[in-house]
């Protein structure tokens, strides 16, 4: 009993699914999928696929829900797009497809997009159905035309109103009728829209007199004929297209739709006939070019059911580079032209030479050139495998001469027939102040690109005394009298609020300078301000010249006689005798204040930081005391002169931080002794809690941190951590201790002598130096060195 029900049920829970599937798969007859945004696909693909649903799948379920073919497959497209169906599932769609026909999905899916940088790309037309992106779906969504074929798979829909109210649909059945209830069959099969509508309105007058009625009789009944679903037809593309097949399509749909669902012609398919073959007649072929650059339509046809399209190969393609607006690979027809080339590139680039274009051809043994003027365009016949080349005009200038410097405009200009320098100089609006009069450099350009300098004075140019006449491609430059010397400057230094350098200004007294630089920091002396300035007598002895100004805390000069700057002085604003800034120092660690400290006085030491921190705590380490200093910065004047005769970047100063080891228990049982140390700005003395580990790194097996035990050697703690790694160098172990003391191994002919190991220490085991293995070379070059010498022994000693 339970094996019989079982079926049953699993049969019963598929019916449900089913059913909930159908019902979502319903939404889509009501909404339109172009409109839909990607999320919205997205989020509605993901539904289906948490049922367990194949787009195979959907396709069967939607079309058995009545769902066009045609909104089905741009729901597949759209989702195709999104990239939302993986590999796996693409293939299992198309291991279960039917390969007789293939269901419209309108152009390639973004999996079949043939790959970047290969010669289809450079075709003309071949990325146009490549783009999946765009859809060449037709639309279904629009009232038929009434030129509008009939055919069977057609639903017609009668509406009436007036006195009597009803609406009949009816399909076209295989033999080309439609049946009407109390009628009975209309043959419409291959009318158009139009004369279908008189044809049923004739035969529904027999039935409803109304129809006949006059327009403001009551008895008058209205009539509307309409297609309200369009039939399907197959269509056969063959030949070079990327997927052949048979497509099952709407009646709306044209050559150039089924050229797309077919993914449009290969690389060696062509794409300017583009046959449409109907009961076994060519009827009409499609030119893509033409649609693509002009628009026109000719041959694109709407299709009919077992219509075939067919792509035959290229016939003849050429190759277009160089300066036009679309490089490439064309086809053409037999017998086009140069000229009909170039409408398909789109012209010339603005700085394309077309003066002389240049063809290579192709003669049957070898390649040629042929050089079409543009005039010719028109009457050159294009063969296959030419290839146009349009070369780019040359980066030169006729009538160009430039002028640089110290003039209001500067730039380029144009050059006529026996032009002078003066009027170039006027062209660009004369010269500014800062112009250097007594001389100016032209440099001019010749043909075989020898240049040559030509000096001349600014100031005979302008007055008329001289003249020179311009050639193309003379370039001119009058420099400004500050390019011509050294930069000038002043620099002040020392107890002022903002230390700088400054560009030199005329008539600028020492007051001006401090109060550039931010005025006197507080602790400045005003009445000791020293001025070093450069010497202009050539002696060889003094290096340069200082004076001596007294002010006062107004900056007013004591002895009321202006003290004027001169270009290069070096000012430095003494500090008042005595005055320094607090300095900072810091303590941390085992006492009981820990923190920041200002020094009371210079000779403040350690010991006396320590007793202002309240002492030591009972934890206190102190054999691993230590004392971190910062380093000044460097002293930049030891190096300039070496910079400066080497042409060397000037270092920036930097602050490094020192430990500086010590003895704290030496130190606090000798207070104010030599090694008790004077403390200095940004010193950080450092207690540690007592340490009770060994660490023990570099070249063992093991890394360890091993405790602490009085009775251990350095060889102990080796040994815990795994003895020796195969390159380590045991005579060169060190230990660095908590108070930075760095002990390393000492060795007295053939007997080492490790350093003792205290707590918080560090032992390191270095690696030894990895010795590069003898060439062959060199093994041979010494073996010959040694066998030379061996013959000239001998050759000694007889």
């Amino acid at each position: 009993m339970k094996n019989s029900t079982q079926p049953f049920l699993i049969l019963l829970l598929v019916f449900f699914t089913s059913i909930a599937f159908s019902q979502d798969i319903s939404q889509l007859k009501n909404v339109d999928i172009n409109s839909m945004s990607d999320d919205q696909i997205e989020s509605y693909w993901s539904q289906i696929k948490k049922g367990g649903y194949t787009m195979e799948q959907v396709e069967i379920l939607g079309k058995a829900q009545g769902i066009s073919t045609t909104k089905i497959a741009e729901f597949k497209r759209r989702v195709n797009s999104l990239g939302a169906i993986n590999a796996a599932e693409n293939k299992a769609i198309e291991a279960n497809s039917v390969a007789a026909v293939v269901n419209e999905s309108f152009g390639l899916k973004d999996g079949q997009v043939v790959a970047k940088n290969t010669s289809g790309d450079l075709l003309f037309g071949y990325d146009f159905f490549r783009n999946s992106k765009v859809s060449f779906t037709p639309s279904v969504n629009i009232a038929v035309p009434e030129n509008y074929q009939i055919g069977p798979g057609d639903e017609i829909m009668i509406d009436l109103w007036g006195a009597s109210e009803i609406t009949y649909k009816a399909i076209v059945d295989n033999s080309g009728s439609i049946k009407i209830n109390g009628i009975g069959f209309i043959f419409i099969n291959g009318f158009t829209l139009e004369d279908a509508s008189k044809k049923i309105i004739s035969k529904l007058k027999t039935k409803h007199a109304g129809i006949s009625a006059d327009s403001n009789s009551y008895n008058k009944i209205n009539t509307n004929i309409t297609v309200s679903k369009i039939r399907t037809v197959q269509v056969n593309i063959i030949g070079d297209v990327e997927t052949p097949g048979t497509y099952a399509l709407n009646s709306l749909s044209t050559v150039l739709n089924a050229l797309y669902v077919a993914g449009g012609p290969t690389k060696m398919g062509t794409f300017r006939d583009i046959q449409l073959i109907r009961a076994n007649k060519r009827v009409a072929s499609l030119d893509v070019y033409q649609y693509m650059l002009s628009g026109t339509q000719e041959g694109n046809l709407k299709l009919q059911d077992q219509d075939v399209l067919l792509v035959t190969p290229y016939k003849n393609l050429v190759s277009v580079e160089g300066a036009v607006k679309r490089a490439g690979i064309y086809e053409l027809k037999d017998g086009q032209t140069l000229a009909e080339l170039v409408q398909y590139f789109g012209g010339f680039t603005p700085i394309a030479y077309t003066n002389l274009l240049t063809v290579e051809r192709l003669n049957g043994t070898q390649k040629e050139i042929r050089e079409v003027a543009f005039t010719e365009a028109k009457d050159f016949i294009m063969q296959g495998g030419d290839k146009l080349v349009v070369q780019e005009i040359l980066d030169r200038y006729e009538n160009k001469i430039t002028i640089q410097g110290a003039v209001y405009r500067p730039g380029s200009f144009e050059l006529f027939e026996k032009m002078s320098l003066k009027t170039l100089i006027e062209k660009a609006e004369g010269i500014t102040p800062e112009a250097f009069l007594l001389r100016g450099l032209l440099v001019r350009t010749f043909d075989d690109t020898h240049k040559e300098n030509i000096a001349f004075s600014v100031s005979e140019i302008l007055n008329g005394s001289s003249t020179i006449v311009l050639q193309a491609r003379d370039q001119v430059r009058i420099f400004n009298k500050e390019e011509l010397r050294e930069k000038r400057t002043i620099t002040i230094a020392g107890a002022v609020n903002t230390p700088n350098t400054f560009d030199f200004v005329d008539k600028l007294q020492i007051e001006d300078v401090i109060a550039m630089s931010g005025g006197l920091k507080l602790g400045a002396d005003p009445q000791v301000i020293s001025v070093s300035r450069r010497l202009k007598d050539g002696s060889f002895k003094t290096l340069s010249e200082v004076y001596a100004v007294s002010s006062d805390e107004n900056l007013a000069i004591n002895n009321g006689t202006p003290f004027y700057i001169e270009p290069f002085d070096i000012i430095e604003v003494r500090y008042s005798k005595g005055y320094t800034e607090q300095k900072n120092v810091s303590i941390t660690g085992e006492v009981k204040y820990q923190g920041g400290y200002v020094l009371k006085n210079k000779n403040e030491r350690i010991s006396d930081l320590i007793e202002r921190a309240g002492g030591l705590t009972e934890y206190a380490f102190v054999k691993g005391a230590s004392l971190v200093r910062k380093g000044a910065p460097r002293d930049a004047a030891l190096f300039n002169n070496l910079i400066e005769v080497e042409g060397l970047e000037k270092p920036q100063p930097t602050l490094s931080e020192f430990t500086v080891s010590i003895d704290l228990e030496s130190v606090l049982k000798n207070k104010g002794t030599e090694i008790d140390m004077y403390l200095e700005e940004g010193d950080i003395l450092n207690i540690p809690t007592k340490l009770q580990t060994v660490k023990v790194s570099g070249m063992v097996l093991q890394q360890s941190l091993i405790p602490y035990k009085e009775e251990y050697s350095l060889k102990n703690y080796i040994s815990k951590s795994g003895g020796f790694s195969a390159s380590a160098k045991e005579s060169k172990i060190y230990v660095s201790y908590a108070n930075g003391d760095i002990k390393t191994t000492k060795r007295f002919l053939f007997i080492k002598s490790y350093p003792k190991v205290a707590p918080g220490a560090v032992i390191f085991v270095p690696e030894q130096a990895v010795k590069e293995k003898m060439s062959t070379s060199e093994l041979l070059g010494i073996t010959t060195a040694i066998a030379t010498l061996g013959i000239l022994i001998k050759t000694m000693l007889n």
